[in-house]
Formats: structure tokens, C-alpha cells, sequence
């Protein structure tokens, strides 16, 4: 287990069984389960909570679970020896991680860290290719969350390598916008730092927030705290202008 995190037991199995099916409900992957077949997956799962900081997985490590993030927010990164950090992306609960790794036990590419608390269920890799024997339907989620990470990952290269950095500040502005309103149908951008998003871009935090600063000057976004709001219109726009 990952140091720092905690596996949590219940002595009584039913209420934990119960517990697990409530929070499955709010993933698309189990929607089509039946509440027996749900019962089943949940009785097979673990609950585990990991401190804000921690390395849930590791780069290069086997992976041996699938991770069902119920709670919080994880960051996708590689690390260079000499500390330099390249973030992938962000996961927000309720989202999945650790596909690219299942098969034969393929080593995790990226290291996988709490930004926040997060609580996860793990699912078993062994357990879960017993669940896709019996729902094969299940293996279309897991295949579209790979397709759409690898066309994620091909948009971060092109971006760096064809767009100067206020695209690319402007691209992860609209990229994380746009995710939030089709899972809430507001465009918002909650809970990131300019430095959380200068390292989504491939730039320096002073970068950032000067490009944030010129987009809330020309109305494409409104800034309250850590929240802001984007009109995802008007940052299309400044992007192809």
C-alpha cells in the first residue's frame, strides 16, 4: 500500500457492501449493472483514503488495480531526475485511473498524486477481468477513457510544439472549462493555482497569470478567488485569433 494511505475496514460487511453501492452509482461505468451485479463488483472492491501529497501510484511500478476515484483530485505527472515536473492532466472524482497498466501487469506510465484528500475504491485486477468475462459492456468505458487520455496527450504535443505558451495557457483554460460544464453545465475552473495550470501548459506561473489577467481584461473571463469563470466562446476566439 501506498505510504500514507489507509485501507478502510468495516466489520460489518453488509453496511460496507451498501456503502460501496451508493458511491458506484455516480460512475458511468457500472450504469448498465443490474443491483445484484453491482452487489457483486462491490463486494470485490476496497476502500482506500490517501492525505493531500500523496503518491497513490508510482511510474514504473506493475499495475495490479484499477482505482475508482470517489473523492477529491489526483494529478498525472513524470518527474525528470533533476525534480523537473511534466503534469498530464487532472482527474476530479468521480473519474477512473490505472488502465494503461492492467494488461499483464504493464507498468503505470505516470506517477499518480492526491492534490487533495481523495478516497478511491481499488479494484482488483483479477477480480476485474472477472467482471468483464461476465460484462463485456464494461470494457467500452475503460477503452474510451485510453482513447480520449492518448488524444489528450497528442493535443498537450502539438501544443508545445506548434503553440507559443498564451495558447497553450489559453487551450488548458478552455480544455478544463469545457469538462466542467458537461459534467455540471457550468464552465468553470475551480480549485487550480496559476501554477497548476502554467504546468498544464508547459510554462512558467508569471506566464499564466499574465495570459489569465489579459483574458479577464478583454471579458472572456471572470475571476472570484480560485474560481474562475469562462466564456468559452470568447477564449475559442482569442486562441484562433
Amino acid at each position: 500500500m501506498t505510504a500514507g494511505c489507509a485501507d478502510i475496514l468495516c466489520m460489518r460487511r453488509v453496511a460496507a457492501v451498501d456503502d460501496i453501492m451508493g458511491k458506484l452509482h455516480s460512475f458511468p461505468l457500472f450504469t448498465r449493472m443490474t443491483p445484484s451485479e453491482l452487489e457483486v463488483v462491490a463486494g470485490s472492491l476496497r476502500v482506500r483514503r490517501c492525505p493531500k501529497g500523496a503518491f497513490i501510484v508510482s511510474r514504473g511500478e506493475p499495475g495490479t488495480a484499477l482505482y475508482l476515484l470517489v473523492s477529491g483530485r489526483v494529478k498525472l505527472t513524470i518527474a525528470s531526475p533533476d525534480g523537473k515536473e511534466l503534469v498530464l492532466g487532472h482527474l476530479d472524482a468521480p473519474a477512473h485511473f490505472g488502465e494503461a497498466s492492467l494488461a499483464e501487469r504493464q507498468p503505470h506510465p505516470a506517477d499518480v498524486v492526491a492534490i487533495t484528500e481523495v478516497e478511491m475504491l481499488i479494484w482488483d485486477v483479477r477480480d476485474l477481468n472477472g467482471a468483464l468475462r461476465t460484462q463485456p459492456d464494461l470494457a467500452v468505458p475503460l477503452v474510451a477513457a485510453l482513447s480520449r487520455r492518448l488524444r489528450d496527450t497528442i493535443g498537450r504535443l502539438e501544443d508545445l510544439t506548434f503553440h507559443d505558451a498564451g495558447q497553450r495557457v489559453s487551450r488548458v483554460l478552455l480544455n478544463i472549462a469545457t469538462a466542467r460544464e458537461e459534467a455540471t453545465g457550468v464552465p468553470l475552473i475551480k480549485g487550480f493555482t496559476h501554477y497548476d495550470i502554467a504546468t498544464l501548459a508547459g510554462t512558467s506561473r508569471e506566464t499564466a497569470s499574465r495570459v489569465i489577467s489579459a483574458l479577464g481584461s478583454e471579458g472572456a473571463l471572470s475571476v472570484h478567488g480560485r474560481t474562475i469563470l469562462v466564456d468559452l466562446e470568447r477564449v475559442r476566439d482569442a486562441i484562433s485569433s
